[in-house]
C-alpha cells in the first residue's frame, strides 16, 4: 500500500513543468520519498524524470482569455480526483477556491508568493482606470484573507517580509529562488580575451520593463567598436505589441539572434544557450517594484561563472562584487568604451561562488517547514 502524503502545487499562468513549483519546491519533496508531488499548470508536453512527481497541463489560453476565470473550477475537480493532504499554491486568485477548499475538506495549504501582486498592478501600464482599482482591491481583499485560511507562507523575495503585512500573522520562510545547476569547476579567475569573439546573452522574459530593447541597443553600440561581437535573446514574452518592437530591432541585423516563443522557453534550452555564451545582459528597468527584489537569473548565471552586466542597482552590484561577477552600466546612456576596457582588463569570479547560490544550501528548511505544517 502507498502512504506517500499527497501534495498538490496549483498554479495557472505557470507551465506545469515550472522551474520553481516542479525542479525546486516538487523535487525537494518528492526525493525524500515521503511525497506524491501532483502540479497543475499551463500546458506543457515535458515528463519529469522522478517516479514521485506528475504534471497536470490542464491549462491552455491566452493570458487575457475569459477561459482564465473558470481556472479555479478546474483546479477545485482536480483536487476531488487527487484528494491530497497538502496544497501548495502561487497564484492569487486560486485563493477563493483554496477558502472553500479549506472550509469544506480541512486540507492543509500554503501560499507560495513569488510577487507583491498588488504593487505589481499599480505600477505596470496594462490595468488603466477602474479595472486596475478593481483588480488591486480584489488582491488586496483576497490576500488579507489568507491569513484566516492558509497555514502558512513560502516567501520567494526577501523584501516582502517588509513589504507584505498578511504574512506576519502565520508562519512564514524565506525560500529563495537559488539555482538547481552544478556550480561550474574553475580553478583561475576567468579573463576575457581581446581576440576571441565575445558572445553576449539576454536570456529570460522579453518585455519593456526587462530592458530587452537597450540590451539590443547597447549591443549596437558595442559592435560599432568590435565586430566580432554576438547577442543572443532567448526567452517568452506575453506582450505582443513589444514583441513586434523587438523583432524589428533586430531584423537583418547577422550578428543578433532572437530565439522565442508563443509559450515560455523550456528552461534546459535557456540554460544550454547560457552556457555557451561569455557576458549576460541584465538591463532591468530600476523602476520601484523591482527594488529590494532579486533575479533568479543572476544565481544561475553564477553557478555557471557568466559575468553580467547590470544597472545601477546598489544591491545587485554589492552582491556580486564578492564574487567579481559583474561590471555596471547605465543602459540608457552606456559609456562603451570605458565598458569594452572593463571587460577586456577584468579578472572575473576571483573569488568562487559556493552552496550558498545554490537551491539545496534551502531544501532542509523547506521540508522542515512542510513537515511542521503538515503535523
Amino acid at each position: 500500500m502507498d502512504d506517500k502524503i499527497k501534495v498538490l502545487i496549483a498554479s495557472v499562468l505557470k507551465p506545469a513543468d515550472d522551474v520553481r513549483s516542479c525542479y525546486k519546491i516538487g523535487q525537494s519533496l518528492a526525493q525524500t520519498n515521503k511525497y506524491e508531488v501532483n502540479i497543475i499548470g499551463f500546458e506543457s508536453k515535458k515528463k519529469v524524470e522522478n517516479e514521485n512527481i506528475f504534471l497536470y497541463p490542464i491549462f491552455k489560453f491566452q493570458r487575457n482569455s475569459f477561459k482564465r476565470l473558470y481556472a479555479p473550477v478546474k483546479v477545485f475537480k482536480k483536487y476531488l480526483k487527487l484528494k491530497p493532504q497538502l496544497i501548495i499554491i502561487n497564484t492569487p486568485e486560486l485563493l477563493w477556491v483554496m477558502f472553500l477548499i479549506k472550509i469544506l475538506f480541512g486540507t492543509k495549504i500554503i501560499y507560495d508568493v513569488q510577487e507583491n501582486y498588488q504593487f505589481n498592478i499599480s505600477q505596470n501600464q496594462i490595468y488603466r482606470g477602474l479595472p486596475k482599482y478593481l483588480f488591486k482591491y480584489y488582491i488586496k481583499i483576497t490576500e488579507s484573507l489568507s491569513r484566516y485560511f492558509v497555514e502558512g507562507f513560502l516567501l520567494a523575495e526577501e523584501v516582502y517580509e517588509q513589504q507584505l503585512s498578511f504574512i506576519h500573522h502565520k508562519p512564514y520562510i524565506k525560500l529563495l529562488n537559488k539555482s538547481i545547476l552544478s556550480i561550474k569547476q574553475e580553478i583561475e579567475p576567468l579573463t576575457l580575451s581581446k581576440n576571441n569573439p565575445l558572445k553576449f546573452i539576454y536570456s529570460g522574459t522579453i518585455g519593456a520593463e526587462y530592458g530587452t530593447l537597450d540590451a539590443i541597443e547597447l549591443c549596437k553600440k558595442i559592435h560599432y567598436f568590435n565586430s566580432k561581437i554576438t547577442l543572443i535573446i532567448i526567452g517568452y514574452s506575453a506582450d505582443s505589441k513589444y514583441l513586434k518592437i523587438i523583432e524589428k530591432a533586430v531584423n537583418k541585423v547577422a550578428y543578433i539572434k532572437l530565439i522565442t516563443n508563443n509559450k515560455p522557453i523550456a528552461q534546459s534550452a535557456i540554460i544550454q544557450e547560457i552556457k555557451n555564451s561569455d557576458v549576460a545582459l541584465l538591463p532591468y528597468r530600476l523602476n520601484p517594484n523591482l527594488a529590494g527584489r532579486f533575479p533568479t537569473k543572476i544565481y544561475d548565471y553564477l553557478a555557471l561563472h557568466i559575468p553580467m552586466i547590470i544597472p545601477p542597482h546598489p544591491e545587485w552590484k554589492s552582491y556580486l562584487h564578492q564574487y567579481s561577477a559583474g561590471l555596471t552600466v547605465d543602459f540608457n546612456t552606456p559609456d562603451v568604451e570605458r565598458l569594452q576596457k572593463e571587460l577586456h582588463n577584468s579578472s572575473f569570479f576571483v573569488n568562487r561562488p559556493k552552496e550558498e547560490i545554490l537551491w539545496k544550501s534551502q531544501e532542509s528548511e523547506l521540508l522542515h517547514f512542510v513537515e511542521k505544517i503538515l503535523s
